[in-house]
């Protein structure tokens, strides 16, 4: 019984993200969901809902195809025959990825509700990803111990990072 009860925590805290070893996935599924609600912001025929929807399916587009890219990289570097294990193994590496998606669908989900208006929930979606990316610049710069300048510039260089996305994705109909 101690056994499951420590599986389900350390399940649990992986797909929470404390545990998560994959960074560089939870940092570019941040800016791929920022650049989706970017430019589906830009077409006004686009619903809210609309919206919740492209950018939950574009983030299990890209942990799907991260998946398999890297199971085939695997099988091909390793010689060796894919066992069900490796997809499971694969795939929690990579959930990080797709999870990054779900703080930016909130705001667009109460826009679907009516909580705010469509034009709200797309603002605050693209600010909780400017937001998340600039956290990610305070979550480093704290780790390398830095002073608080140094942890100012690097959540200012990681929210540049996704402002420029921003801007690029307005930029480019």
């Amino acid at each position: 019984m101690a056994a499951g009860t420590a599986t389900a925590r350390i399940f649990a805290s992986r797909v929470g993200g404390r545990r998560s070893r994959n960074l560089a996935g939870a940092i570019y599924g941040t800016l791929v969901a920022t650049a989706v609600v970017a430019g589906i912001a830009e077409r006004t025929s686009l619903s809210s809902v609309r919206a919740f929807w492209l950018l939950l399916a574009s983030g299990v587009f890209f942990w799907c195809a991260h998946v398999y890219a890297n199971l085939v990289a695997e099988r091909i570097r390793g010689h060796h025959r894919m066992r069900r294990h490796d997809v499971g193994r694969v795939m929690s590496r990579e959930w990080p990825l797709l999870q990054s998606s779900l703080p930016l669908a909130v705001p667009l989900a109460l826009g679907w509700w009516g909580v705010i208006g469509r034009d709200a929930a797309f603002a605050t979606a693209t600010l909780v990803g400017v937001a998340m990316l600039a956290a990610w610049g305070v979550n480093f710069a704290r780790r390398e111990g830095y002073g608080l300048a140094g942890i100012v510039k690097c959540a200012a260089v990681n929210a540049a990072v996704g402002l420029l996305i921003v801007g690029l994705k307005v930029a480019v109909p």
